[in-house]
């Protein structure tokens, strides 16, 4: 069952006990659907902070209003105070990705049709879904390099690392061209302390990640005892052809071709108290708390 809570129902129903919660429920989700809401640009305010002429592909933004205004000089104060074009007012977070543009003809970008933001438990997709999760801290800036291609979950088409042929999907939701993108879930325990005046990358990555799998058990790798909640970006693109003639922005500059340099941004730009008491009501409750906002 999905149920949307508003941010007061959430307040009045939680008194927060610190970080974790208790043991979740196996359908436990906050689910977050945002629109392109800054449009694209060659800029990369974590990859590239405070530099100018940088050398960068061009993004797709989501979510945080105030990415663009900032560009490259983005920092926390300046856009936890921004709006969203999320559903939910409170996910003021900044989410990018390169943009999907054809390779032939005009080059275009292709337009994402859909963009949602899934929270799971720390066992992510595939979990089981169990175990509770820590809530990223603010101003956590992360890289997501794990991804996978698909034609939507509708579709016959195993997923990807390169784009696959879409052929014979008709473009409606879950049949269409399909990026997902995995976010680290292991955390080190050091808090972000990013200065405005850093020069460069100030992504959070050598602090965070990915936990592994083995006899069905998921784990954090040594050093990283931390279990965060697990982050997926999943993109639905305007896109149903074989996929030959369509590719990122950031191939060339990676050396690559067919979509095979996927990835995604997150900047942790919530409104941080919204964020912790929607992790606990969504994903850390004994209860059901399948949250779609």
């Amino acid at each position: 069952m999905h149920r949307r809570l508003s941010a007061a129902a959430v307040a009045a129903a939680l008194v927060l006990t610190g970080l974790v919660g208790s043991a979740s429920s196996a359908s436990a989700l906050l689910k977050v659907k945002c629109k392109q809401t800054t449009g694209t640009a060659a800029v990369d305010p974590i990859v590239h902070h405070n530099e100018t002429m940088a050398m960068v592909h061009t993004h797709q933004f989501f979510g945080n209003n105030g990415w663009l205004a900032k560009g490259n000089f983005a920092n926390y104060a300046d856009l936890v105070s921004k709006g969203t074009n999320c559903r939910e007012l409170a996910d003021t977070a900044g989410y990018w990705t390169p943009t999907l543009r054809y390779t032939t003809g005009t080059r275009q970008t292709i337009p994402v049709q859909a963009f949602t933001a899934y929270y799971r438990p720390f066992t992510g997709v595939g979990g089981p879904d169990s175990g509770p999760g820590l809530a990223f801290p603010a101003d956590t800036r992360l890289v997501g390099t794990k991804y996978d291609w698909s034609c939507g979950q509708y579709m016959p088409v195993a997923p990807s690392t390169s784009v696959p042929s879409c052929l014979g999907a008709d473009g409606s939701p879950g049949k269409t061209l399909t990026l997902h993108i995995d976010f680290p879930n292991c955390w080190d325990g050091v808090r972000p302390r990013h200065y405005t005046t850093t020069v460069g990358n100030t992504t959070d990555n050598a602090h965070y990640a990915y936990s592994t799998k083995k006899s069905g058990v998921v784990s954090c790798p040594a050093g990283f005892p931390y279990k965060m909640i697990s982050l997926r970006e999943t993109l639905q693109f305007a896109y149903i052809g074989a996929g030959t003639d369509v590719g990122l922005s950031s191939d060339s500059m990676a050396g690559t071709y067919d979509g095979r340099s996927a990835h995604g941004d997150f900047w942790n730009t919530w409104q941080q108290t919204s964020l912790q008491n929607l992790v606990t009501a969504c994903i850390n409750t004994p209860a059901e708390a399948n949250c779609a906002l």
